[in-house]
């Protein structure tokens, strides 16, 4: 059974949404045991003060791209049932700019004013009511801003393809980038905090993700090679099919055969599963 299980058919609907329910608690009380039910810890990154949410993003983007490319690197991943959302870059570059101009004035984003009203803090629950009347005043107002909406639209356009690159190679810089932020926000006048001057399980994951980076540069490489020489292979063996079939008797048993002629049967899909659109490795 490949990933992800859901479009493959491997539990119903239903279950599905349950367990969304129960990862969403998951995510939203570790996201209060991390602080982020708190906006002066939020808002403390805009005064340079206290970096969780850099670091916390960025392992975020680290472990899914990671999970991502190596899962489908190695076979157990179904690209075709992964959602990747398609960029419209009028519509994103404004809706950030307003996520972040309300991020720094509320100090929330959405997810972190939903952990902290569940915590029971006003100033959430006022941030909450302003999504909402800001959501009911987008769609009052859609036709207005669908030419801000439809400018730029790209398409499903993942960032190693709108470079042109490998997606291992934008997948290693990435976890290189995530490095040096890690150890710049870990940088004090005279080093690195005394913590890093012995082996810790900070060197230790360093050196683990560094690792990660270069094994899913060169993998990403050997097996776009690989695809090449496959490629440049199958046309020579298509030319040499006629020469072998001139010396092979009109009444040979495998040449009147109908087995040896019909097409392969296409592979039927699992019980319930469900057909996506096909889309390219993301990172």
């Amino acid at each position: 059974m490949s990933l992800p299980l859901y479009p493959s058919g491997a539990f119903s609907e239903g279950v599905g949404f349950l367990l969304i329910f129960l990862l969403g608690i998951l995510f939203g009380f570790f996201l209060e045991r991390a602080g982020f039910g708190s906006a002066r810890k939020l808002t403390d990154i805009f005064y340079f003060r206290d970096w969780a949410v850099l670091r916390v993003m960025f392992t975020a983007i680290v472990v899914a791209m990671l999970g991502l490319l190596y899962l489908a690197g190695i076979g157990w991943l179904e690209m075709e049932g992964v959602s990747i959302p398609a960029t419209i870059l009028g519509a994103q570059i404004a809706g950030g700019l307003l996520l972040g101009i309300g991020f720094v004035m509320g100090g929330y984003c959405p997810g972190t004013s939903a952990v902290a009203a569940a915590s029971g803090k006003l100033d959430a629950v006022v941030y909450l009511a302003g999504l909402l009347v800001g959501t009911g005043l987008f769609g009052a107002g859609f036709d207005l801003l669908l030419p801000l909406y439809e400018w730029g639209a790209m398409g499903v356009v993942t960032l190693p393809q709108w470079l042109g690159a490998s997606p291992g190679l934008v997948g290693a810089v990435i976890v290189l980038v995530a490095l040096a932020a890690f150890l710049a926000t870990e940088y004090q006048p005279g080093g690195l905090r005394p913590a890093w001057n012995v082996v810790t399980p900070k060197r230790a994951g360093v050196a683990i993700l560094a690792s990660l980076a270069f094994a899913l540069a060169v993998g990403y490489a050997m097996r776009a090679n690989s695809t090449v020489v496959a490629a440049e292979a199958a046309p020579a063996a298509t030319e040499a099919a006629p020469a072998v079939t001139q010396l092979q008797p009109a009444s040979s048993p495998a040449a009147s055969s109908p087995q040896a002629t019909a097409p392969a049967p296409a592979r039927a899909l699992p019980a319930g599963a469900k057909r996506f659109k096909r889309a390219s490795s993301c990172s």
